[in-house]
């Protein structure tokens, strides 16, 4: 009985921090009307009562007296549930919830419920996936963060040919689907890259395969195959700053290389558009467009 003190507490927490019932009630499927008779009636007359000295039995069955929409079976078989959904809301996501951004407001709460998913695939990777300028193969470091207190998306590493790391969040779902999202551009500017990968049921896997979305030296939007090798445990991030990404040539591939070549560089897994101009970008466009990309293909153009 217990934890019927410990659900007021946290209930109350959450009204003190501005977040209306009606919001707790969405997300614990428990009917305000409900919400509000334990919180308003029925949990602080048990708290007086077991306060006086009555067992809490006793103390339950004289609180729920005072209300006629709660019944002692149902709130005793939920009561886990309840508790353990309630301690899992941020008050600042609910309080501070616009209407406006909806979409973003979802994601942000639900991948707090995947948190603990996050950690099984945290370490240092090396990435394998076609390149954009040559017949060859691209090899990229990234790196997945450990959740640091606050976070409600762990923090992802990538790192360009120039040099430069960037710094994106991740989404890992206990659905074998993750989602790792950055911005390749300077803030001002936005140039995203996704990165869909598919997850391996066991913990802590070797290799994840995945697609990424991303655009071409030219801003033309491309799709590929990509494939994680893990390397370790993450490193701190001034030596992650130190390494680079490379394009190994075709002709120069070795070993394991040649097959991460042949799975991820193939003809047919590459998707990709160009960016022609046109008044009106009709079917005529769009078959001209094709053309193009196919001579560029034939000729050893973009992979």
């Amino acid at each position: 009985m217990d934890k019927l003190v410990s659900l007021y507490e946290q209930l109350k927490k959450l009204r003190d921090a501005g977040v209306k019932m009606k919001d707790i009630s969405e997300e614990t499927n428990i009917t305000s009307s409900v919400l509000s008779s334990l919180y308003s009636s029925v949990l602080p007359a048990y708290i007086n009562s077991i306060s006086g000295g009555n067992d809490s039995d006793y103390a339950l069955n004289n609180a729920l007296q005072q209300v006629n929409n709660v019944s002692k079976r149902k709130l005793l078989g939920c009561l886990d549930e309840l508790y353990d959904k309630v301690c899992h809301i941020e008050p600042r996501l609910i309080s501070g919830k616009s209407n406006s951004r909806p979409f973003l407001d979802d994601i942000e709460k639900e991948s707090i419920k995947y948190l603990p998913n996050a950690g099984i695939y945290t370490g240092l990777y090396q990435s394998y996936s076609a390149s954009s300028y040559a017949d060859g193969l691209k090899v990229e470091p990234y790196m997945i963060s450990s959740i640091a207190d606050g976070d409600t998306l762990p923090k992802v590493y990538c790192q360009n040919m120039a040099g430069d790391y960037y710094v994106g969040v991740g989404l890992f779902s206990p659905f074998q689907i993750g989602y790792l999202m950055f911005n390749e551009q300077k803030r001002l500017q936005l140039a995203l890259k996704v990165i869909y990968l598919q997850l391996p049921i066991i913990e802590y896997p070797e290799v994840i395969k995945g697609i990424y979305l991303t655009h071409d030296y030219n801003r033309n939007p491309i799709a590929r195959r990509i494939i994680f090798v893990r390397q370790g445990d993450e490193i701190p991030l001034e030596e992650f700053e130190k390494l680079r990404t490379e394009v190994i040539l075709k002709e120069k591939l070795t070993g394991e290389l040649i097959d991460y070549y042949n799975y991820t560089c193939g003809q047919n897994d590459v998707i990709r558009s160009m960016m022609l101009i046109s008044p009106d970008k009709g079917l005529k466009e769009l078959q001209h467009e094709k053309q193009l990309l196919k001579i560029l293909h034939f000729n050893g153009g973009d992979q």
